[in-house]
Parts: structure tokens; sequence; C-alpha cells
């Protein structure tokens, strides 16, 4: 859902992997991605077909009767379905939902699929999609990149089981993930309250910093930007402060300002890093072979750092 570099380079490693994969997103093709890093649709293909949409809009505004077919644009589901399918033909081609709204689609949808991969979309809609789906025995993961660091939520269920791996063809017995906590119950831990032994002033900085993130979008109803730096620095300030944490634990206001203007900033390398450890991720899940990731997942592109956190109530 919501086809970004993260997701596109996961679709990529699965699809190779021979995992046939639905794409969701209905956003109109090429404008919701000119910006957006791309293993499957290139910067020369999408600046021409935005070249290209320009020119049938001049069109219609000479002939009116067409106007109605030219205005439909093609979608980003749409238009990745060949490349997808290029990869790996042996698969049948990708299911496609092309709703606009993430809303609108019931959770009867997401409850079919084994796994779901849902990425940069707003907290309210994390954890309705994260339950629609484990509560019939999916597991869902949820990935957002942001200039140099990454967050994914992963939640596989109460009742997923695995076995480690021990050496060359060898297998533990069937063991549980633990400690289990549902992402509808991760997201309200207060930011005060995580920590081991290795973050005993506060949490992870990556974590932190993709909490303010999901906390502007869901006061304002848009992700920060460049224009609404200050707006992110006073309500990130205050929520750090309501979550128990010095208002200057994420740094200051310039170094929040920056994080607002590459909050949906997406660099290739970390799409790269990010996609290929959750897309090893999700085939272990399917297969049932190896101690999966827990909770939370946090890649730190300023020192290399990718690492599984587990975040507890306390």
């Amino acid at each position: 859902m919501t086809i970004t570099g993260s997701s596109s380079e996961i679709v990529k490693n699965l699809v190779l992997a021979g995992v046939r994969c639905a794409l969701c997103d209905g956003r109109p093709y090429p404008d919701a991605v000119l910006n957006t890093p791309s293993s499957f649709l290139p910067p020369s293909e999408r600046i021409h077909a935005s070249n290209d949409a320009s020119r049938i809009q001049v069109d219609e505004n000479k002939s009116e009767q067409k106007s109605a077919k030219r205005q439909r644009k093609m979608t980003v589901a749409k238009a990745m379905q060949p490349h997808v399918h290029e990869l790996n033909p042996l698969l049948e081609e990708c299911e496609l939902n092309e709703n606009m709204s993430l809303q609108s689609i019931p959770d009867e949808y997401f409850s079919k699929f084994d796994v779901v991969i849902a990425s940069q979309i707003g907290l309210e809609d994390i954890k309705r999609i994260s339950k629609a789906t484990t509560s019939s025995g999916g597991k869902f993961y949820v990935v957002h990149a942001f200039g140099w660091y990454a967050c994914a939520l992963i939640d596989l269920g109460a009742d997923y089981s695995f076995r480690k791996e021990l050496g060359k063809d060898k297998l533990s017995d069937v063991c549980k993930v633990k400690p289990y906590m549902s992402i509808e119950n991760l997201v309200c831990v207060k930011l005060q309250d995580i920590k081991d032994r290795w973050h005993k002033d506060g949490p992870p900085l990556v974590w932190a910093r993709y909490k303010t993130i999901l906390n502007y979008y869901n006061s304002e109803n848009e992700w920060p930007s460049e224009e609404d730096a200050m707006k992110f620095v006073d309500l990130t300030k205050r929520f750090l402060i309501e979550e128990g944490l010095k208002d200057d634990y994420l740094g200051n206001d310039a170094e929040l300002k920056h994080l607002a203007t590459v909050a949906m900033a997406e660099i290739s390398p970390v799409c790269a890093v990010i996609g290929g450890v959750l897309g090893n991720e999700v085939i272990k899940i399917l297969s049932g072979k190896g101690e999966p990731a827990n909770n939370t997942l946090l890649f730190d592109g300023m020192d290399g750092a990718c690492q599984n956190f587990t975040i507890n109530k306390r």
C-alpha cells in the first residue's frame, strides 16, 4: 500500500523469490511518484509520462467531448504491474487495488492476505490495517524511510510460531515470538517508557523521530514539509514534553526543521537496505524457518546499523 522506494524494494525481492504480490495504490501516475526512488519506474519514464499528461490536458481544452476519457490518468499500481510481472513471468500478474483512499478499503480486503506491507501511512491507518490483518492470521509490516533513517513496525500476531536455525539442516523445536505486543499497543507506549540497557536515558533517536512524524500527520492530516517546518518544530516540542522527554531530545530548532524537510524524502541506498532486510524477514515468515525480527526495526544510515529494537510495556 502506497508504493514508495522502500516498498518497491520489498516487492522486487519477494517477486524474485517467487512470491506473488498484490499492489494497492490508486494515486495518479506519474504525478504521485515523480520524486520517489523506484526499481520499477525509472525517472526517464516518469518524466515522459508527465510531459505526455500535460499535452493531453492541453488537448482536452480543445475537445470537451473526449475529455472524460482523457482525464482519467493511470494509477501508480497499474503503471507498476507490467514491470513487476517482467521480473518473474512464472508468477501470475499482480492483483490490483486502485482505490484512491485507504479509509474506504474495508477490513475484509486486508484479512485475505498472508502478509500485508504498507509504507508511509498515518497512525490510524496503521492500527486499523494491522488489526484487520493479524486478526485473521496474517502478518503486518509498515515501513517509513526518511532521509538517512528508516523505521519498520512488525506485527506477527500473538500465535506466530517458528523454528530457530541451529546450524546446517538443523532446526529447533517450535517457538513463539516473545515478548509479543500488537502494533495497536506498541504505538501507545510513551517515549519516556522505552528504554533498555543500551538506551538508559530515553528511546532510540530513530524511533523518536518517526513518532514525531506520525504525530504531526495525526494532528495535521498531512506530512511534514519544508514549508511547514516551524509548525512541525512547535508541535514536536510539545509532543516530546507530553511523552516525558525534554523538548530538545531530538536537537535544536534547526535540527527539527531538517527533520521536517526530510520526513518524506527517500534515499535509494536507505530504501535498498531496509527493503532487503524486510524482504528477508517476509521469507522467514512464509517459511517458518529462522527467528524473525520482532516489534520494530530501526535503520540509521549515518552509522549503517539496522537493529531490532523491542518495545515493551513497563
